[in-house]
């Protein structure tokens, strides 16, 4: 169902680009001692997960695992991503974090790279963590690009592995969102990704090319400087190494919202009507969505924003409150159930 939120923004922060920029200045709490390791693909690559404890030190240990899905060019040190593990791990559950390629400490040992419909790695780790914690209630949290990828993993795979799912300012479809950043202000959120992801690509590409000499590629590495716009690095660089014909096709291929209408996990989608690198054609109807989804829709939040409260320097970190809420209503009715 598609539902009005109760969200009601800080009254500080009422402009929907002051609730996308703002929640980054303020201090991310980390009570936890982060563990990291490297999860072995079967492609021969690998993906970076930062746990919140190390599970093999609670082999006892029978709460709720929640994976954490990272946005485009982002990581634990997001701030968003680590206050959410944060807020987990107060919760005495454990969060787990699985950066998509080429987004943790070191780069990758394959030209393919992360985008917003790879739901193969992912579908790894999850696969990887039923079996190796089968008493363990597994859930997952996406933000933005990683939202839209744990959506899309949720809908190729009606009998998924999760036990609930929180979807966050997810761009559902991914050429709208193309289109929306590259007018007026969010000009400025364009050139920020696009900066990330041109450093990062070649980054990638003078590692390949000291491992070696003679590699030849699809695309030319030294045209990746002129990129200014994000649709223009997803047709140069995106859709060919990782196998679509066009930026076009693999937007049409990767957007999210085909998917929501076969979802029988449940799911929370939370969006904010003013997000700055959406519009409202990115907003599913209800016959676009399955029993099993609920869209909460406010109409201030910005994106990945959310910040509520009356003061200034003690401001409500909405997201990870409503987040776990809904997690605790699927276990009250869980145990419920039994």
């Amino acid at each position: 169902m598609i539902t009005k939120s109760n969200f009601k923004p800080a009254w500080w922060l009422t402009n929907r680009h002051l609730q996308t920029i703002l929640p980054r200045v303020y201090p991310v709490s980390c009570d936890f001692y982060p563990f990291h390791h490297d999860f072995e693909l079967s492609d021969g690559d690998f993906v970076e997960v930062t746990w919140s404890k190390n599970p093999a030190n609670y082999p006892n240990d029978k709460s709720p695992i929640v994976v954490v899905l990272h946005g485009l060019e982002g990581s634990f040190e997001s701030f968003y991503a680590k206050r959410m593990m944060n807020t987990i791990y107060n919760q005495s559950w454990t969060s787990v974090l699985m950066h998509f390629r080429d987004c943790g400490n070191k780069r990758n040992r394959k030209l393919q790279s992360y985008h917003s419909g790879q739901t193969s790695d992912l579908t790894e780790f999850i696969d990887h963590l039923a079996d190796t914690y089968p008493k363990r209630d597994i859930y997952a949290i996406g933000f933005s690009l990683g939202g839209n990828v744990l959506a899309k993993y949720l809908g190729e795979r009606p009998e998924s592995k999760l036990s609930g799912a929180v979807v966050i300012s997810a761009p559902m479809e991914l050429e709208e969102c193309a289109n929306t950043v590259d007018q007026g202000f969010s000009k400025v959120y364009q050139k920020y990704l696009v900066d990330k992801l041109k450093k990062s690509a070649q980054e990638k590409f003078d590692m390949l090319a000291q491992r070696d000499k003679n590699v030849q590629y699809s695309v030319d590495p030294e045209s990746i400087s002129n990129v200014t716009k994000l649709k223009e690095f997803d047709e140069l660089l995106t859709a060919p190494i990782n196998g679509f014909a066009s930026a076009h096709d693999y937007y049409k291929q990767s957007s999210c919202k085909p998917f929501l209408a076969k979802i029988s996990t449940p799911t929370l989608i939370l969006h904010a009507m003013d997000d700055p690198f959406m519009n409202e054609k990115v907003i599913p109807t209800e016959q676009e969505i399955s029993s099993s989804v609920t869209v909460e829709l406010s109409e201030k939040g910005g994106h990945v924003g959310f910040l509520s409260g009356r003061n200034p320097f003690k401001p409500e970190f909405w997201l990870e409150t409503r987040s776990v809420t809904f997690f605790n209503s699927l276990i009250t009715n869980q145990k419920a159930d039994k």
